[in-house]
């Protein structure tokens, strides 16, 4: 037995409970947090959009200090240190999430505290939760969704993993990811694309492959797998120009490639994933949920498995067989050249179709408004 820690739960769980006690009456504030301190994913969308709606509610944002400059003027950012953070959350009347926090570290919630729980990804291959193995860190780390008053969703797909997975009973309200509306919409993004190409150092006559792992359970560091120079060589055959961005997971530190740093771009500080893929013109992934959100795009996505073997065995199963779904498969390299050197051959806008209908994804391009107008009703 802990005792240090069940010492620091008491002290936490009794600071929000008085903080909780303490809040302003009738606040309209809500307090946002996105991968524990970023200002990114479903959070940020639903956040840009209930400011657009509700101008007079305060918006609250756990950041950590490399992302305040991505924060705009009207929100309150506060640093994760608990003393703030603990306070913040406590007083919010409504939370928005896309992690569960750790119940058993002491984090208390209120009857008059209204949870939302964005999850940050709605189809991903790979097992989460419970669907882990009983007993597993991802149990240990509080996987209880019990506390959560409103869970979003985007498909049939991703609501059994909610009940499934997370073990998760109540409310779900499936219009979509809210960070997935710019990409179901994206004709009418073309000059946020454009801010975004700008702000990395893109010109718009060069398309982007984006290269963009998941993370593995153990590692922190991960080998680049694809072959970056024979990948863009196979791409530049149309007679295109390419360049390679890559992504890290956030609970990855960095991705080692062994390339020639003009070949790639590494992105992983860039703070909104759902930026890179309003702007990528093909996505390499591997087991991530972003291949589901990059295909309503209609543009091209292919599954490097390379690691398959390896990652069954030491990190995740698969909850589905990516190739019973629909998805272009690579193998290894050779495989991935052969793709990429008969890319424009496949017919993406049926592949993206034949998958959203494996999932049963009901991306309505509004989630946003939904989720900012449930906020609402709940403030009243």
């Amino acid at each position: 037995m802990n005792i240090s820690l069940i010492i620091k739960k008491w002290v936490r769980k009794t600071y929000m409970f008085l903080c909780y006690l303490t809040r302003p009456r009738n606040a309209k504030t809500v307090f946002f947090a996105s991968f524990r301190g970023q200002y990114s994913d479903n959070p940020r969308a639903i956040s840009e959009c209930l400011h657009k709606l509700a101008p007079d509610v305060k918006i609250v944002w756990l950041v950590k200090p490399q992302f305040r400059k991505y924060v705009p003027d009207y929100v309150t950012a506060v640093p994760p240190t608990p003393r703030l953070a603990l306070k913040a959350q406590a007083q919010a009347a409504v939370w928005v999430l896309n992690y569960t926090y750790r119940k058993h570290l002491g984090v208390f919630k209120g009857s008059n505290n209204f949870y939302i729980q964005t999850w940050h990804g709605d189809r991903g291959l790979k097992t989460i939760g419970y669907l882990t193995g009983e007993g597993s860190k991802n149990d240990i780390d509080g996987h209880n969704m019990s506390d959560c008053d409103l869970f979003i969703a985007a498909s049939d797909y991703g609501v059994r993993k909610a009940r499934q997975g997370l073990r998760y009973e109540g409310e779900v309200m499936v219009e979509g990811m809210p960070r997935n509306d710019k990409l179901v919409n994206i004709s009418n993004y073309g000059s946020e694309a454009d801010k975004v190409r700008k702000a990395i150092g893109i010109d718009n006559d060069v398309k982007i492959v984006l290269y963009a792992p998941t993370f593995r359970d153990e590692e922190r560091t991960l080998q680049c797998a694809i072959d970056i120079n024979q990948t863009l060589k196979n791409l530049e055959a149309n007679g295109d120009k390419w360049i390679c961005l890559i992504r890290s997971h956030s609970l990855t530190k960095k991705i080692s490639t062994g390339s020639d740093s003009s070949e790639y771009l590494d992105v992983s500080s860039y703070p909104d994933m759902a930026d890179l893929l309003l702007i990528a013109d093909l996505l390499l992934t591997d087991y991530s949920s972003c291949a589901g959100d990059f295909l309503l795009t209609e543009k091209p996505v292919v599954l490097v498995h390379f690691d398959k073997d390896e990652y069954l065995s030491k990190a995740r199963s698969l909850w589905i067989n990516p190739e019973e779904a629909g998805y272009l498969v690579a193998k290894n390299q050779t495989e991935l050249n052969s793709i990429l050197s008969h890319l424009y051959t496949y017919d993406h806008k049926a592949i993206a179709n034949k998958i959203n209908q494996f999932y049963g994804t009901k991306e309505l391009g509004k989630s946003s408004e939904a989720v900012a107008a449930r906020i609402i009703q709940e403030l009243k």
